[in-house]
């Protein structure tokens, strides 16, 4: 399930990306509507495997660098399934103090200003569950994550689950707490499903692309992963093979 095309490719491939984002990303920053955006509280939550030792903290310590006001937390597996961790974490907070709840994997490698460029091109398109594009040189299990050339963020009917996905206060009833699954597939499926019957939006941020460093499923059973997502998705009408992701609207620039 995870792909990456070859080394050299996929890095000329990034940096020809990288090249044509730069004068967008600094349009963005110059605008009126990034000027006007306030600094908004955000949780974010992590849990730390014992293969990566204090890769969480580096992580968090690059996110902190922004204008918002960042709440950071974090705890070990303890043999609990990783959607049961995060409710674990998400008990010790008032939800209600967050305008986002981010989730965040601990293996991965984020751009610079990430926190700020990814939160105000998620707040450009009105989204209320968000995450960052992945690079080429990247583990990524669906080609919709993948970064796209030239393009700011898009709206789509997926945003992946791991290995950062951000949740908007409006959609903290839909998504909070997580169901207790013990791979945590299939969730990001249906998150979009429900979102849309309320009107709100799902998308993918390729102005904020960053690395997944590891295989998915490196660390568990891909097969008993994958039955425990169609046992979930099936009863929303969802189904692998059948259920179609689409990009509905794409930003490559500001207006």
């Amino acid at each position: 399930m995870a792909r990456r095309i070859g080394p050299y490719t996929s890095r000329v491939e990034d940096v020809l990306a990288d090249r044509a984002i730069r004068p967008k990303l600094e349009r963005l920053r110059r605008s009126s509507f990034y000027a006007g955006l306030p600094g908004l509280s955000i949780l974010v939550v992590g849990v730390q495997s014992p293969r990566r030792p204090g890769s969480l903290d580096r992580i968090y310590e690059q996110m902190a660098s922004t204008r918002h006001r960042m709440t950071f937390d974090s705890k070990g597996v303890e043999k609990l399934g990783k959607l049961d961790n995060v409710n674990v974490l998400l008990e010790r907070h008032d939800l209600s103090r967050f305008d986002w709840v981010i989730m965040v994997d601990d293996d991965v490698e984020l751009p610079e200003q990430f926190t700020d460029t990814f939160i105000a091109l998620a707040e450009y398109a009105d989204l209320k569950i968000a995450g960052p594009a992945q690079r080429a040189f990247s583990y990524w299990s669906h080609r919709i994550t993948k970064r796209q050339h030239g393009v700011l963020v898009r709206q789509t009917n997926y945003a992946e689950i791991g290995p950062i996905i951000a949740l908007r206060r409006e959609v903290f009833d839909l998504t909070l707490p997580m169901p207790s699954l013990r791979f945590g597939w299939g969730v990001d499926m249906v998150w979009p499903v429900l979102a849309a019957k309320r009107g709100f939006k799902t998308g993918v941020v390729d102005g904020a692309a960053l690395r997944h460093v590891s295989p998915i499923a490196a660390d568990y059973d891909h097969m008993a992963a994958s039955a425990e997502a169609e046992a979930y998705m099936n009863p929303h009408g969802i189904v692998t093979g059948v259920h179609v992701l689409e990009t509905t609207t794409t930003v490559r620039d500001i207006a």
